[in-house]
């Protein structure tokens, strides 16, 4: 039986469905009828919406805080279990009108009753209304049936809707125009309800409620003192004091600011400010993640030379949790937006994240590269061997993104083949259109080499026998560009790399690979891809120094973001290193290794609890 959807200007009706199957049983050449029929009647499945008052319309609003948005006068609806059976229902808000010119859910607050949230955070629903371009779920809920003993068939909810506080100043002079929905019967499903992956998951950090989110905020630490040099004729920036912004961790010079040379400030005795930005190459700046303070404008221990003047300097830099490695001991889940909704993601060293789920089909060899000992090896995996996974992430819709892990449980920390064997991200690279997942060919898409290899082997591995426990997600390519000039053309990876400012929302629908259309470009045929550059960088994957993470395999793989274009003739693709940094690689680099990634359902059956010290991973069960 398909969904039943009340629209708040559609009225419903009720249809009892009657099947009628007529079965023969054959053996041989002997025929024998069924007497009766079989008769399968469908039970009730119906709800109403009622007492609709006070329709929200807004005209010249800007953006409200919370308290304020809960002042507005509250749209107002009932919705009543027609049945004696209890029914499971989600109350959607369906976007409609310009797309185009629309203010975006991600800057609407909605609070259903005393429920504040943004509209994103219930997730993506398929929208129902004509016209609809979005719809986000705000409400899943369980209506019991009606009975002498219960009341709890009918609910009433306030709705109020209000632009969000924080929302940018690209959203003014936009519309906001919504439809409620309210949906039952068959596919509605909560995926955080007792029983679900996605909910033993979150459990074991006590719930969704009690999992914050990762803080960008950047913190100052002073380093040790130590000699800094200047180069002799060149005037620089100094201040008698300075800023900090913890939002984007940068110092700022501030108070009496003057313009000098070194030797100019140590001729005028207090000419020159104690604080300064800047390097011998970067002189004339006032803005900058790291600056110095000057202790002593003269080095006993660096005497000056014929470019060089030397001071005594102690230095201050601005961190943030993505500028270090996480502790070995670190376990964390965190909650950070997705396209989907509120995805929660795993850092550190997680000890529950192994899910043991599907074989290898067939006896196969397969090249890695042994970035160790600098040479290429040979991996033999059996036919029927396990294949293991780590989870990276609960998506906001509630399915699973998973991480192919290799062919046995292994702990964190320990090096082992965990992905399936070394490729080029692309063959071709002479053009920078080879950093796509796919790229135009005389009008037609084609498969980059890398997820022709990914493809294969979901095919030859997963797709038969497991294929329908796996579902279609996000898989992003950003392609936007963040910086351009006469060598580098830098794009958003790059950018949020040395911003230390990773997010899983993809901005371009273009650049979202998905099998439907709908949420991204439905370029996918088969529903596996790879891990982004800011999914790394959430996990524990460092610019510099050594990540320590529950990913980091001792390997080099691909990640699917592209990175840089030197001098419009060399193509970069990120990548992660053996060593747990984040880096990048030309496309046609060869020895790189192939980790698939794929999405489960967020019905799927299951046993364990993600554990191998207990050899208790989580399995999916079979059907």
């Amino acid at each position: 039986m398909k969904n039943k959807k009340i629209v708040i200007t559609i009225t419903s009706i009720v249809a009892v469905l009657l099947v009628i199957i007529g079965v023969t049983y054959a053996y041989w050449l002997v025929t024998k009828t069924q007497t009766n029929s079989n008769i399968i009647g469908a039970g009730c499945l119906d709800i109403s919406l009622t007492g609709e008052k006070n329709d929200i319309e807004l005209q010249d609003q800007f953006p409200l805080s919370d308290e304020d948005g809960m002042k507005l006068v509250p749209y107002e609806f009932t919705v009543t279990n027609n049945c004696t059976t209890s029914v499971d229902y989600q109350v959607n808000l369906e976007s409609i009108g310009d797309s185009a010119n629309a203010i975006k859910a991600s800057a609407i607050k909605v609070a259903l009753n005393d429920d504040i949230k943004l509209l994103t955070a219930g997730g993506n629903a398929e929208p129902t209304v004509s016209g609809a371009y979005e719809s986000n779920m705000i409400l899943y809920g369980t209506l019991a049936g009606l009975s002498e003993e219960t009341e709890d068939d009918t609910v009433t909810y306030e709705l109020r809707i209000w632009i969000d506080a924080n929302a940018p100043i690209s959203e003014q002079n936009k519309t906001f125009q919504s439809k409620i929905t309210v949906t039952i019967g068959q596919g509605i499903t909560n995926p955080y309800k007792e029983g679900t992956l996605a909910y033993d998951i979150l459990s074991n950090y006590g719930g969704a409620d009690a999992i914050t989110s990762l803080s960008y905020e950047w913190s100052s630490g002073e380093g040790k003192e130590d000699y800094h040099t200047f180069l002799y004729d060149t005037s620089y920036y100094w201040a008698t004091s300075y800023s900090f912004d913890t939002a984007t961790g940068y110092y700022e010079l501030k108070g009496d600011i003057i313009k000098a040379t070194l030797e100019e400030c140590r001729q005028t005795e207090g000419l020159c400010g104690e604080y300064f930005i800047g390097d011998s190459y970067r002189p004339n700046i006032l803005k900058e993640r790291f600056m110095g303070k000057i202790t002593a404008f003269t080095d006993p221990g660096q005497p000056d030379n014929s470019s060089y003047m030397f001071v005594r300097a102690k230095r201050f830099g601005s961190t943030n949790v993505f500028s270090y490695e996480p502790a070995s001991s670190e376990i964390g889940l965190y909650k950070v937006p997705d396209d989907l909704g509120e995805s929660y993601i795993f850092r550190g060293n997680p000890t529950n994240t192994y899910v043991k789920f599907g074989t290898y089909k067939d006896d196969i060899e397969i090249k890695i590269f042994d970035f160790y000992m600098w040479q290429e090896k040979t991996i033999e995996l059996k036919a029927g061997a396990p294949i293991y996974w780590r989870i990276v992430r609960i998506n906001g819709d509630g399915t699973i993104r998973l991480i192919y892990d290799g062919t046995a449980p292994v702990a964190n920390g320990v090096t082992h083949t965990a992905t399936i064997g070394a490729t080029a991200y692309n063959i071709n690279h002479d053009d920078a259109k080879y950093l796509g997942y796919t790229y135009d060919v005389n009008g037609t898409e084609t498969d980059s080499t890398i997820k022709g290899v990914v493809d294969k082997w979901y095919e030859d591995n997963l797709e038969k026998t497991y294929g329908k426990y796996i579902t279609d997600g996000i898989f992003c390519n950003d392609k936007q560009v963040s910086s351009n000039d006469d060598f580098y053309t830098n794009f958003a990876s790059n950018y949020r790399l040395h911003e230390q400012i990773p997010q899983l929302k993809c901005a371009n629908k273009n650049d979202r690979y998905t099998i439907s259309d709908k949420k991204g470009n439905g370029l996918l045929t088969k529903p596996v891809g790879l891990l982004t550059f800011d999914e790394a960088l959430f996990a524990g994957y460092v610019m510099v120094g050594s990540g320590t993470n529950y990913l980091n395999s001792g390997e080099e793989f691909w990640l699917s973001s592209p990175d840089t274009i030197y001098n419009n003739e060399r193509f970069y693709v990120s990548s992660v290193g053996h060593m747990g940094t984040i880096s990048s690689n030309e496309v046609n680099y060869s020895i790189i290794g192939a980790r698939p990634v794929i999405n489960l359902k967020a019905d799927v059956k299951f046993t364990g609890d993600g554990r191998i010290d207990t050899n208790t991973p989580y399995e999916i069960v079979m059907e």
